[in-house]
C-alpha cells in the first residue's frame, strides 16, 4: 500500500499538467450566454470570478486567445451596438470563460469544413448557403490558431469560414 501512493500522486500530477496545456488561439466570438446576470471571465479555467460580462440588451464579443479544455482564455471583450458599430471597450484584461457560452453571428455563404486546422487539410464538408437561406446550426467546440472547431450535424471539423460581427464584417 505504500508503494501505492507515489503512483497515484504521479497519475494526478501529470492529468493536472494535461489539463493545464493551453492551445493558442486569435479569433474573435460573440458572449451567447443567455443569463441575464452576464458571462462570468474566472482567473483559471473554473477559478475566481474576476468579472463579469452583461450585453445589456446588446451584443459582447471577446477576443480569444487560447483554449485549454472546455475553457476559452479571452483578452479584453468588446460592447457592440446599432449606434456604435466600431464597439466600445467593455473589459481589458484577461480571463478565462466556457466555451460553450460563445458563438458566432453566422457561417459565410461558402463554407469548408477541415479535418484539421489547416486549409491543406482533408474537407469533411462544403456548404453553400446563398442569401435568405437557412444556415445550418454550428455549435463552437473549440479553437486552434485561426480556426474554429465546430460541430453541424454530425459532422465535427475546422473552420475560418464566419462571421462574428454583423454590424461590421459579414456581407
Amino acid at each position: 500500500m505504500p508503494r501505492l501512493l507515489p503512483a497515484l500522486l504521479a497519475i494526478v500530477t501529470l492529468s493536472q499538467a494535461a489539463q493545464a496545456q493551453t492551445v493558442a488561439c486569435d479569433l474573435k466570438l460573440n458572449v451567447i450566454d443567455p443569463d441575464p446576470a452576464g458571462l462570468n471571465v474566472r482567473s483559471s479555467p473554473g477559478g475566481a470570478v474576476v468579472t463579469t460580462l452583461k450585453a445589456q440588451g446588446r451584443w459582447v464579443e471577446v477576443q480569444v486567445v487560447g483554449q485549454s479544455g472546455a475553457w476559452a482564455r479571452i483578452d479584453g471583450a468588446t460592447l457592440y451596438a446599432e449606434d456604435n458599430a466600431g464597439g466600445s471597450p467593455l473589459y481589458q484584461g484577461r480571463g478565462w470563460v466556457a466555451f460553450r457560452e460563445l458563438g458566432f453571428e453566422e457561417l459565410d455563404e461558402h463554407v469548408r469544413i477541415f479535418a484539421a486546422p489547416s486549409e491543406d487539410s482533408r474537407i469533411l464538408l462544403k456548404l453553400h448557403t446563398p442569401d435568405g437561406t437557412k444556415q445550418p446550426k454550428a455549435d463552437v467546440l473549440g479553437c486552434s490558431g485561426d480556426y474554429l472547431r465546430v460541430r453541424i450535424g454530425a459532422v465535427v471539423g475546422w473552420t475560418r469560414d464566419y462571421c462574428d460581427n454583423q454590424f461590421t464584417t459579414c456581407v
